[in-house]
C-alpha cells in the first residue's frame, strides 16, 4: 500500500506482538537520529517487530507512533488494502 493511502486509510490499534503481516499506519522511529524503523504502507514484519521492542526496552525514545509506551500498533484495516 502507498505510504499516502496507508496513512489516510481507516486503522486500527493493535498489540505490537500480534501485528506480523498487518500493513503498518503510522510513523515509528528513534529519535535521534529520526530515521523511520517502519512507515506507513510497509508490512510489519517478525524482526521489525523485535527491533521496536528492542528500542523501547532498552530506552531509546521511540516516537511516532500514536502509543508512545510503543505496546500498541496503528494498522491498516483489511479491508482497506483492496483498493
Amino acid at each position: 500500500v502507498s505510504p499516502q493511502a496507508a496513512f489516510y486509510a481507516e486503522k486500527k490499534c493493535m498489540p505490537i506482538r500480534e501485528t506480523a503481516g498487518k500493513i503498518c499506519g503510522e510513523f515509528v522511529m528513534c529519535y535521534p537520529p529520526g530515521i523511520p524503523i517502519i512507515t506507513p504502507g510497509e508490512c510489519m514484519t517478525e524482526e521489525i517487530i523485535r527491533q521496536e521492542l528492542y528500542d523501547r526496552d532498552i530506552g531509546l525514545p521511540v516516537q511516532g507512533m500514536e502509543d508512545q509506551t510503543v505496546r500498541y500498533l496503528q494498522v491498516v484495516k483489511a479491508d482497506e488494502t483492496k483498493q
